[in-house]
């Protein structure tokens, strides 16, 4: 950060308005605010690295100063500093040298395949050399690289911009092989070595289904990370469920490793229930729920807890409801449990149906006082009985895409319409 003025004033005052270096006083010279230790070589803006100094002086026009012993040594410290960073350049250079061979290697052999009429070479990530890097690590010999090539590459149903990724599966079941056979040449107990060809059944099961929950924003590093922690969990002997529940949990919390999914497996189940419904609603309308409807949707989920439940069931009701802006989980979960937790599900589909169809000509979500209207008409509906639940459903639908709360003038029942109009409305007016 560059020194602010109230600093500056403040290390004029200090110095008396005179040059630490000559004795010049202001106003007989220009005065400036020096660095002791230039910041190049790691000085601070801090006012005990700062001093006054005259323009002569800060410029190095002086020949003579109080601190030239000070002067001589900050030279001598750039020279070396300069030194070091040369020969740190060239060391790190030297480092840096079996990383560009080892990508050049695999780039070439990535750059024989073409694809389309121009034979273009197949388009890769912008992150492959991380991910190269650490094939280069877990110990893929360079000339593996051609095998692993050609088995992605000639595979059709395998998309070009997948291509990568696949390969890199193709090479972490290698590593695989080659840690096997390095287990074998030392002795290892055959009790102890992984069973190959199941271990790479679950490693693939498991990349999937962490692929599913996380999206397509995922990046081939990260999937990397992954194969290299569900290798260490398979010799760890973690159970197949475990390792299943790890990788999801870990998507759900945008991580990329078994050991973090374990982690917020073992936390409240709540928190993944109430974030599925948020980013559900969120992804539908761009904003997320209000507090009063996270408060509905806390009180249905706790009652439905209370009545039998499960986390898995409530999870995926959870989801549904964020998606049609509902606060009341529902779907999936059996009638008996939902009328323990006071939620008429029949009811509850119909108002969804009413509301995804509201949406589909409206370009909009139905307002809280639409809902309103829709929920008195359907229990008005349900109190004068008389009708089939389907065709129930079938009115909503009709309703919604009208973007009315309506539902009488479309469902057939053994009332005339004037009985209907007729009935008094339940707990209020339309």
């Amino acid at each position: 950060m560059a020194v602010s003025k109230r600093l500056r004033y403040e290390i004029l005052r200090r110095d008396q308005h005179t040059c630490r270096y000559c004795g010049a006083s202001a106003p007989a010279v220009p005065l400036r605010v020096d660095h002791v230790t230039p910041v190049a070589l790691g000085g601070t803006d801090t006012p005990d690295n700062l001093v006054t100094s005259c323009e002569p002086c800060n410029s190095g026009k002086s020949s003579a100063t109080v601190d030239s012993a000070v002067v001589a040594a900050v030279s001598d410290d750039a020279l070396r500093w300069a030194t070091a960073m040369e020969q740190a350049a060239a060391n790190l250079q030297e480092l840096e040298k079996p990383k560009d061979e080892y990508r050049d290697a695999f780039l070439a052999e990535w750059n024989r395949w073409t694809v389309g009429d121009q034979k273009k070479p197949v388009e890769l990530p912008v992150d492959w050399k991380p991910a190269v890097e650490r094939f280069r690590v877990a110990g893929i010999p360079v000339w593996m690289w051609a095998d692993i090539v050609d088995v992605g590459m000639a595979n059709e149903k395998v998309k070009p911009e997948n291509t990568f990724r696949y390969c890199c599966g193709v090479a972490w079941n290698k590593v695989t092989a080659l840690q096997a056979e390095a287990r074998s040449i030392v002795g290892a107990k055959a009790d102890n070595e992984p069973r190959s060809s199941f271990t790479s059944a679950l490693i693939s099961a498991a990349i999937e289904v962490w692929r599913k929950e996380a999206g397509d924003d995922v990046t081939a590093e990260q999937e990397a990370q992954l194969t290299a922690s569900l290798m260490d969990a398979t010799r760890n002997e973690l159970e197949p469920e475990e390792i299943i529940k790890a990788v999801r949990y870990a998507a759900w919390f945008g991580a990329c490793t078994v050991d973090d999914g374990l982690v917020h497996a073992a936390t409240d189940h709540d928190a993944i229930e109430a974030m599925r419904w948020e980013n559900a609603w969120s992804s539908t309308c761009g904003n997320l729920p209000s507090a009063d409807e996270g408060a509905a949707f806390e009180q249905w989920r706790t009652a439905l807890r209370q009545a039998g439940a499960s986390d898995q069931l409530i999870s995926i009701a959870s989801a549904v409801a964020g998606y049609s802006l509902s606060c009341v989980p529902h779907f999936g979960i059996p009638l008996d449990m939902l009328e323990a937790a006071g939620i008429n599900g029949k009811q509850q589909t119909a108002e969804d149906f009413w509301a995804l169809a509201f949406v589909a000509t409206a370009a909009r979500w139905p307002s809280e006082e639409e809902r309103r209207k829709f929920r008195q008409q359907l229990e008005r509906l349900t109190i004068d009985g008389g009708y089939l639940i389907f065709d129930a459903n079938a009115a909503a639908v009709a309703a919604g895409a009208a973007q009315e709360a309506d539902l009488y003038w479309n469902v057939p029942r053994k009332f005339s319409a004037l009985l209907a109009a007729a009935t008094p409305l339940q707990g209020g007016s339309n």
